[in-house]
């Protein structure tokens, strides 16, 4: 009997194991479809779909890091332009980048996911960090390093 319960408290902690490697391998692939659709909408200068895909960071305490911009609201559609001038210069600058490490973290009690980019020109790499919420309904961006 004893045997048995070992057993089965062994399967569960590797199905809670699995569980949290497909959750975790699925945050990625949602992290990098964000990241990417953010790259394509700052190259094509579309500001209002990108600022539905960055998170508000302003005077609302109640919507900080907790909804997406109002591309409708002149303020918030200017923050969005703002980190998509700064994608986009990145990219142009760059002959190529490559999305490298992705990882999680915990800060005030919110899960933030983390993706580095290698912009690569010549022989020089710049690595940035993008830094993404879940909202909810998907990834936020929160910030760039």
């Amino acid at each position: 009997m004893k045997r048995m319960n070992i057993i089965g408290l062994m399967i569960l902690m590797t199905l809670v194991s699995g569980s949290r490697m497909i959750f975790a391998q699925g945050a990625e692939n949602s992290v990098k479809s964000t990241l990417n659709n953010l790259f394509d909408y700052s190259k094509s200068k579309s500001y209002e779909k990108a600022a539905l895909l960055i998170a508000y960071d302003g005077e609302d305490k109640t919507r900080n890091h907790k909804d997406a911009l109002n591309p409708a609201n002149k303020e918030e559609l200017n923050q969005a332009k703002r980190k998509c001038k700064e994608i986009a210069a990145l990219i142009e600058l760059s002959n190529k980048y490559t999305i490298g490490k992705f990882s999680t973290d915990k800060s005030s009690g919110k899960e933030i996911y983390t993706i580095e980019v290698d912009f690569i020109s010549g022989d020089q790499k710049l690595v940035k960090s993008y830094s993404f919420i879940n909202d909810g309904k998907g990834f936020l961006l929160t910030n760039i390093n």
